[in-house]
This record gives structure tokens, sequence and C-alpha cells, in this order.
């Protein structure tokens, strides 16, 4: 085999490398102090039905983690900096960057077996045991743990000894939820959230003071051990009333059932000294119920001078009402509705004087008051905001000023202006033009105003099912201004749009009207550079238009911001334009003009449809590390009165939020390559996008990144313009741009300032015998450096 003389030297260098991490690893080091490195923890279980995950838990030590499964390179970086000399640099880089190595103790390895055993037993296996052996192999050990078992009990007879006839009652009507079922694998912590979830329906129905101390299970084997069941007996206890005793034991009750008696809310709580000296007001409001039935309101309204919030706004949002049982349901739904109003900044709900009145039928129940407090923002608010800018992936420097009304009509609605105006980098299309020597070439401006209204705003009457939807209504129009490289565009909205909840993870986004009409003027190069292209279709592109689309979005997240879990993030849109406007012309028998085309309002109107989606999982390492990957795909179909997607609707990718080998809109479509001729921001009707990030502390508000990219954007039909960039099922794969790079994010907590540099690894715009990178050619300049706002995704 022949290797050149550059080969040779970068594989003797390799090799000197290799031997000499070898010989300083930190399983010699650890092994020359007496020591062995725990690596790893092995669960093997006799029987498939008993979790290795579950019982991984238990395992103590816990040996340090492994970069994406592969190294412990934190563990080589501790070693290295663990040396004579112990300056203050090299404590810093132990740990924040190191991680010291974890040692194989065997009393923490013994101490383990009890939890496991616990687990089993709580599983079911009644005489479960758990051994364990450690395996050495030169400084390093890995602990087997194996588990012996027989076949598990299970659920017997399950019967209830309740001593309140009413509490009974409510209880069977319970029982078809129940999570215990006979012959089910005995499994005590399901038996723990029996009990928790009888607790939490029984104070959903009246019991305010029931607590699950009342309620636990005899759990009885005798005479089942050779069935291997386990009858369950579910007791609850009547209540104790401490306060009367008969010598050690306590005065046991039948459970109180509360109702609500009234309900008081202070709309406009302030927290100031001379609160208590402020003279209030009471309104007693009736809507939810008929007046004439009963005399007792929905709830007291207390306020100062004047009502600043309709009481018909806040009855949208209390779920408590005087005469139905207390139920903490309804508490939580009331708390969480009126928190959710941009005009709150706090708010409590409490239940006061509670007490206890003797019906017609000498029966005892409970009444109970409920008091909300919210205390308010300011209804105006203004801001100057100075601000880097990434819009479309063009980074730039602006600012804004903005004006926000929280409450205009009096109902939490929000009324809100915003001027901008920004500074972007946009790459040039090569052309003679003399802007496009300056820094920042690229000039946006414009105001965008709206109105927030909480609630569903339609002609017609809908209702959500859902207690939990927070519907929001939004209305909006705006004007922008663009002064790019060769054209200028003025771009007009007006959109309606409605959001709410199906659950606590799924959000929907149904936007009925987006009306944009959009306004180009070419310079006279520019025009002349459309004009030479063999399709029109991207001169039409450029030309004046004008979008009327329907839009749909679905929005799955399961992120518990209290917990350092796993979670998806998960987003569909759908949009569709120019189908009701082609209607309306074909029902009143519009012509077309001398091109071809449907207009209304003399401006050609877009035809498409176009759908995306955006998949991500986020894996948590440890507190403060964490991977994240991505897949996104999207597709533009153009049709009736369009032959391409409006520039604005069409994909790209490449930049700061796409493949950051690349700078934005240059890379694609397919294998086209643009070379050093003039070539405009590369669009396509097919967008695939693959992301993986590992992201880390670095120091302070310092992290870093490790990523990789890799995708492209197509087209549908064939172009003489963009040779190579139709999509193709069969060959597609060859023409996927991949690239990886290094970043670091400065998280100043009020925003993220994010430098990326990512180089090309596969660049299918090349030719076919020269895509993948060269290493030995590399320099710093084929690294493209992005700066971005925020985390890329």
């Amino acid at each position: 085999m022949h290797l050149s003389r550059n080969h040779l030297v970068l594989n003797l260098l390799f090799f000197a490398l290799l031997m000499a991490s070898v010989s300083c690893s930190p399983s010699r080091k650890i092994q020359k102090r007496g020591g062995l490195i725990l690596t790893g923890n092995t669960i093997k279980t006799d029987r498939s039905g008993i979790s290795v995950y579950d019982l991984s838990n238990f395992a103590q030590p816990k040996p340090n983690r492994k970069f994406l499964g592969l190294f412990r390179y934190r563990v080589w970086i501790y070693d290295a900096f663990n040396n004579q000399h112990d300056s203050r640099f090299n404590r810093w880089v132990r740990t924040r960057i190191g991680d010291k190595p974890v040692l194989l103790d065997s009393v923490l390895v013994d101490n383990s077996l009890i939890p496991m055993r616990v687990y089993l037993m709580n599983k079911g296996y009644f005489d479960a045991t758990v051994s364990r052996t450690i395996r050495r192999k030169g400084a390093r050990a890995n602990v087997l743990y194996l588990t012996k078992t027989n076949a598990p009990f299970r659920f017997g007879e399950i019967t209830y000894s309740i001593q309140d006839d009413s509490l009974s009652y409510f209880v069977e009507r319970l029982k078809s939820q129940s999570l215990i079922k006979s012959g089910r694998q005995y499994d005590a912590y399901l038996l723990s959230d029996e009990r928790e979830r009888i607790t939490r329906e029984l104070k959903d129905i009246g019991y305010y003071t029931f607590v699950r101390d009342y309620l636990f299970f005899e759990i009885d084997t005798t005479g089942l051990s050779g069935k291997r069941l386990a009858n369950i007996k579910m007791v609850i206890r009547n209540a104790t009333d401490p306060m009367i005793a008969d010598g050690d034991s306590l005065h046991e009750l039948p459970h109180i059932r509360y109702f609500i008696s009234k309900v008081y809310i202070n709309s406009n709580q302030r927290i100031t000294a001379n609160d208590t000296l402020t003279k209030t007001d009471t309104l007693a409001f009736f809507g939810k119920r008929d007046s004439s039935i009963t005399d007792i309101p929905d709830f007291y309204q207390i306020y100062r001078g004047k009502i600043r919030l309709r009481p018909e706004a806040l009855a949208r949002r209390i779920f408590i009402e005087p005469g139905l049982p207390f139920s903490q349901k309804d508490i939580n739904l009331t708390y969480n509705r009126l928190q959710n109003l941009s005009l709150t900044r706090y708010v409590s709900v409490n239940v006061v004087s509670p007490e206890t009145v003797t019906t017609e039928g000498k029966k005892l129940v409970g009444l109970l008051d409920c008091e909300i407090r919210l205390v308010r923002f300011p209804v105006n608010m203004f801001t100057i905001e100075a601000e880097g800018t990434n819009a479309g992936g063009f980074v730039g420097l602006g600012g804004s000023v903005n004006y926000r009304n929280r409450n205009i009509f009096r109902g939490a609605e929000t009324f809100r202006v915003k001027v901008n105006g920004a500074f972007e980098i946009q790459p040039s299309l090569g052309l003679d033009n003399t802007s496009s020597k300056r820094i920042f070439n690229s000039l946006e401006t414009g105001i965008q105003t709206g109105f927030d209204i909480p609630g569903i705003l339609s002609p017609f009457r809908l209702k959500l099912n859902n207690q939990n939807s927070r519907p929001k209504t939004t209305i909006a129009a705006g004007f922008n201004y663009q002064d790019r490289v060769e054209y200028l565009r003025y771009i007009s909205t007006v959109s309606l749009g409605y959001e709410w909840s199906s659950s606590p993870e799924v959000r929907h986004l149904f936007t009925p009207l987006d009306l944009s009409s959009v306004s180009i003027n070419r310079d006279s190069l520019f025009t002349s550079f459309l004009n030479n292209l063999k399709d029109p279709r991207f001169l039409n592109q450029y030309t004046d238009h004008l979008i009327m689309a329907l839009k749909y979005s679905f929005v799955f997240n399961n992120q518990n911001l209290l917990a350092r879990n796993n979670f998806f993030y998960f987003r569909i849109n759908f949009e569709s334009a120019g189908s009701f406007l082609n209607l309306l012309s074909k029902v009143t028998g519009a012509s077309p003009n001398p091109e071809g085309n449907y207009t209304m309002f003399g401006i050609r109107y877009s035809q498409y449809i176009r759908n995306d989606m955006d998949f991500r999982y986020y894996k948590p390492i440890t507190e403060k590390q964490k991977l994240v990957y991505r897949a996104a795909l999207g597709v533009g179909v153009p049709f009736g009165n369009s032959n391409s997607l409006p520039f604005e609707k069409g994909f790209f990718t490449g930049g700061a939020n796409g493949l950051r080998g690349w700078p934005v809109r240059s890379l694609g479509p397919g294998s086209y390559a643009s070379g050093d001729s003039a070539s405009f921001e590369n669009i396509g009707d097919v967008w695939l996008e693959a992301n993986i990030e590992y992201r880390f502390p670095l120091y302070s508000f310092l992290q870093g990144a490790l990523f990789t990219d890799a995708g492209n954007i197509w087209l549908l039909k064939p172009n003489s313009d963009f040779t190579g960039g139709e999509f193709k099922f069969n060959s597609f794969y060859k023409t996927i741009a991949w690239d990886a790079g290094f970043g670091f994010r400065f998280d100043f907590s009020i925003f993220i300032f994010r430098i990326d540099g990512g180089l090309p690894l596969y660049n299918p715009g090349e030719a076919a015998d020269n895509r993948w990178v060269r290493f030995r050619k590399f320099q710093l300049r084929d690294v493209n450096w992005n700066f971005g706002i925020g985390y890329p995704f």
C-alpha cells in the first residue's frame, strides 16, 4: 500500500497521541492508588416482566456518563488537570468541565440490594432475592446484579370496609375506574396510586377535609400462598374529632360533605400600606343561573372607585358555584384561568369560614366561603427595545417601540402596537449594486397592531367542552417595508385567528383569514437577470401578488418545567391559499388578464397548498447538559392560478437556524451549484432537515454546543435554470447536505446570543468526486459563521 508523506506523518502523530492517552489513562492512575473505576451497572432479571430500568435506578454508585454513549471525555479532562500544579485554573477546569472518576464502593453496592428487593416485593415477588457479582478487568470494574424470583402474586378478592354509609355510596360509584383489578399482578405502587385517586375524587365531590390517612389497605395471603393470590380489603375510617376524646381514643364522626356558600372576588386588590383604608363597594353578580330561582348570586365582586374588570369577563373564568359541592379541581381550574389573564400579576383562591349545619334530616353538612383575590399589572405599558434580529435567517440590529393596553374593553382584552426597524446582513446576488458593499445592506421597518381577546369571537355560538381550553381570538394588521439589495418590497397584512387547548399538552391554532398584499419594486439589473432566466416562474415570484390563506396548526408539547424529564415538541402546519378567490372568480365570470392569470383588485392572487412539520426531542443528560434531536420536512404545491410558490412561502435552508455550514438561502435546490455566478436566494418546493445538538455549560453565562445538521431543499419539477434541483425518490439521498460544528451561547437571562461555526462535510453542490470535505486541505475560512438570537430549536 502506498502512503504519501503527509498521510504517514498524520498516522504517526495519531499513534503517538493514542499511546500517550493510554499510558496516562485515569484507570491506570486509579489502579496505582489502589482503586477501581466503575464502568457500569448491569441488571439481569430471571423474568421478562421485571423492569431493568426501574432496578437500575437503585444501583449505587452511578458510573460517569458517556458522551453520546461512546466515551467519558469529562473524566479524561478531570484527570488531565488533576496534577501537582493545583492552580486556580486547574481547579476551575476540573469542577466546571471535568467529572471526577466514580470508584467502585462495595459498601454502596451491597446497600443497593436492599431497595432492589423491596422493589421486587412491591411488585408481587414476595420471596425474591438479589445477588451481585463484581467483574474486574484491569483497573476497571463492572457490577452485575442478578434477580431470583418465583411467579408473582396477583390480586385476589377485593372488598371494602367503610363505616360511613354516605361515603360508601360515592366510593361504590368510583369502583368502575379503580386501578386495582382481580387477577392483575400485585403492585404496591398501584395501591398507592389508588389511594391518591380516591382521595382526589372524594375531594372533588365535597369531602373538603378528607385526607389519604383515612384510607388504607389490608393485604391477606393466608391460605392463598399456593394460589399466589393476595386478597385486598380497602378500609376507610371515620373522621376523628381531636376536641372530643374518650380516654386515649379520639371521638369518631362521619365525614362531612361541604358545599360552597358564597364566592367573593376582589378584582383590583392592591398591596399597599393604605389598602385597608380605601373604601370598597360590592356588586352581586347573577349570570350563570336564573336569579328568579335563587337569591344567591354567582359571586360578589369587591371593587374600588369604578369596576375595572367587567363581571361577565370574570364569570367565564370562575368555576366555583354557590350551592354545589366543594371541588378541588374547580378551585385549581379557576386559579389557572385567572392566572392566565394577561392583566393578572398574582391570584389567590382560598376557602374560608368552614362551618357545619344540621339539615332537616339531622345530617351534618359543611358550608364554605370562597375568597378570590387578584393583583393586577398596570393597564398601560410602554417599552423601548434594542434587539438583535434573525428574520428569515438574516442577522442584524434593530429596535422597536411598543405600546400595550391589557384591559382596553374592561374584559382583559389586550391591544398592542409595535413600530420596529432593523438593519440586516443579506447575501448579495452578485449583481453590480452599490448597496451590496455595505455591511448592513438591508433595511426593514414596519408597524404591527392587534387585539388579543380571551374567548372565541365568532358570529356563531361555539362552545368548547374542555374547561382547560384557554381560548383566544387574535385580530391583527400590519405594514412592512423591506429595502433589500436588488428590490423594495411592501407587505400589508390582515389576519383573524383562534387559539385553544384540547389538553395540557395539545394546542390548536386556526386562522380562517390571513390576507397579504405584496408589492415589489425591482431595480433594472435584477429585472434583467430574472428576464434572462429560462423559467418565467421565478420572475412571477418577484412580482406583485395577493395571498388569501387559511391556516391550521397542531402543537404538542409535553414539557414539564418542574421536572427534568425527556420531552417532545411536535408541530404540523397546513396552509391553503387562493381557492376561495378562484371560486369567486369563476362564479362572477371574471376574465383572466392578458398573461392568462386571474386577478383580484388588479393583483394576481396566489393559489397553493403548503404543509410542513417539525419534531423535536429534548433529552436532559444532567441538570445543565442536554441532547436535542430535530427532524423537519415540508412540501408546497402551487396549482391553478400559480405556477410557483410565492417567494415568502418557499422553503429554504442554511443560516443560523438551518444547515449551519452554509449561508442562509445559499444551499440547493438539490445538487444545483451557483458557483461564482449570480444567483438569487435559493428556495424550493420540498424541504427536509435533521439536526442533533449537544448543549453543555462552560463558564457562568457561557455555554457550548456540538452539532451536526443534514438536509436540503428541492423542486417538484425539473428546471433548466437549476440543473439537478428536482426531487427524485430513488436518488434524493445523494443530494442531502451534511455539516458539523461547534457553537457558543451567551445566556444573559433576558436573551441568548449565539455564535455557531459550521463546516460542510458533504456538499451536493460540488462535483461528484469533490463533495466530501478534505481535512488535509482544511482552512479556517471554510467554516461558515452564524450569529443568532436564542436557541436554533
